[in-house]
């Protein structure tokens, strides 16, 4: 049973999923701009889509809010204002609510910045993947290093919380060449950095050009390397490694990723949004049409935009949080998942001799109340993972 804490605090995700140029690797639920974006329309879609949400559901203190996309810094700064204007009358944003927006770095966006800052949002996720030029031409931005580091200087003047995302593992890349990068990038970074692997994925325009082979990415071997020696680089300057891809300085993680891999509430709000609520001491599963288009048709003429919302079993659930709390150094606190879920047996959804097994091999630890994934673990975790669920 979920405790009245837990019940009663949320955490917000607001998806935008226009982009000004679909990046080759992306494979998040975003569109290039092709007509100009009516705003009025799109402030009537969320406005609908929150009154629903508000409407069936007790008062909530909001402990985050995320802006995420496509490019949420598209979005103007008044619509932004209104969405937590809206939250804030019915249910609590208080000072300690973190609110995130992400944004492209640029030069260009110091008026927007300025005005983001009066208007509630506290904290920044600049969208960097590189300061290496050829590397940010790869990877098909629309932004140099000259200008990355600008938009960041510029960040920093009007927002204490600022974060920058990497990729590594593009082709040909190095141990060597990765750590004159991070030596750069540590020089000017806030507060916190998130560093992904660069993945192949279905549906990308990566995925057909790797097919036909025009371009290949580093061996395992390399790409382990480049793992480790990011975790050690990060933690020679004090950046704490909280989970698998993101490292912050001391009290500096975003809560926002942190509770929803915890496994406490969160709502989604906009097309393609995910969201696990709890209704009537029962999670339930929500996900919007994807389609922007579909979805504000849905949300303003028809019965709304939820293409999905079903009741989950404990076991879906715990297996779900299962999933995402073993992405955290801290690990799965088993005595918390029962106040989530339920307080019935973990054994029925992993596998306790794999457990055994994998703890032999120094790749996970577990105990009575906490499984983690050691530092050796973690360039395996979903291998791992793939081993321990039913």
């Amino acid at each position: 049973m979920l405790s009245e804490n837990h019940k009663n605090n949320i955490s917000i995700y607001i998806h935008w999923p226009f982009c000004e140029k679909k990046c080759p690797y992306c494979d998040f639920n975003s569109y290039e701009v092709k007509n100009t974006i009516d705003s009025k329309v799109w402030r009537k879609a969320y406005e609908k889509e929150i009154n629903r949400e508000i409407n069936r559901s007790e008062p909530k203190k909001i402990r985050s809010i995320f802006f995420g996309g496509g490019t949420p810094s598209l979005m103007s700064c008044e619509l932004i204002e209104f969405i937590l204007k809206k939250f804030n009358k019915f249910w609590i944003i208080d000072k300690d609510t973190e609110i995130t927006l992400e944004a492209n770095p640029s030069s260009s966006m110091k008026k927007y910045f300025s005005i983001l800052s009066t208007v509630g949002v506290n904290r920044l996720s600049l969208g960097f993947q590189s300061i290496n030029d050829k590397t940010l031409k790869f990877l098909g931005r629309n932004h140099t290093s000259k200008e990355s580091m600008k938009g960041l200087e510029i960040a920093k003047k009007y927002f204490n919380r600022v974060s920058i995302d990497l990729i590594y593992g593009t082709p040909n890349q190095t141990v060597d060449e990765w750590d004159a990068e991070l030596e750069n990038i540590l020089k000017i970074s806030g507060e916190h950095i998130s560093a992904y692997q660069l993945t192949i994925e279905k549906g990308t325009e990566f995925y057909t050009q790797f097919k036909n082979n025009k371009f290949s990415i580093p061996s395992d071997t390399t790409l382990v390397n480049l793992y480790n020696h990011t975790d050690t680089k990060l933690s020679d300057c004090r950046y704490n490694k909280y989970e698998t891809s993101n490292y912050s300085l001391p009290g500096a993680e975003c809560r926002h990723n942190l509770d929803i891999w915890q496994g406490k509430q969160y709502l989604g709000i906009g097309p393609g949004a995910h969201g696990r609520v709890m209704r009537q001491n029962k999670w339930h599963a929500t996900y919007n049409f994807p389609n922007p288009n579909n979805w504000l048709e849905k949300t303003l003429n028809a019965n709304g935009g939820l293409l999905l919302d079903r009741k989950l079993s404990n076991v879906e659930r715990k297996k779900e949080i299962f999933l995402t709390s073993l992405r955290l150094t801290g690990g799965l606190d088993l005595n918390k998942l029962k106040y989530l879920t339920d307080k019935n047996s973990m054994e029925e959804i992993y596998d306790k001799k794999a457990l055994v097994a994998l703890n032999e091999l120094g790749l996970l630890k577990f105990n009575k109340s906490k499984i983690y994934i050691t530092s050796k673990g973690f360039p395996l975790l979903n291998s791992i993972l793939n081993k321990i669920l039913y």
